[in-house]
């Protein structure tokens, strides 16, 4: 029963900082500028290195309230959206 009861609250104790950790509303407005960030990890396991990068593709959006917000987008929507244009409508062509 302690056990259990021990269980349950680390479960608890880990999930709850997640809880605030929602998607917050769809960024609408105008892309304002982009940005691209290249990052690779280097990963050993033993003698052996394995050395993994991504982009990650970006796009600053100026809302109606005038704040600018960072949007992760993918590589197609970063493509298609260019500075000017109104997201997310640009990236659903």
């Amino acid at each position: 029963m302690k056990r259990t009861l021990a269980v349950l609250l680390t479960v608890a104790a880990l999930t709850a900082p997640l809880a605030g950790c929602s998607k917050s509303k769809p960024v609408t407005g105008t892309v304002v500028s982009k940005d691209t960030d290249h990052e690779c990890k280097t990963k050993r396991k033993g003698t052996k290195k394995t050395r993994t990068c991504h982009t990650e593709y970006e796009l600053n959006v100026r809302t109606k309230g005038g704040d600018e917000k960072e949007v992760d987008v993918s590589s197609s929507a970063y493509a298609l959206c260019t500075e000017g244009a109104a997201y997310p409508k640009c990236s659903t062509r």
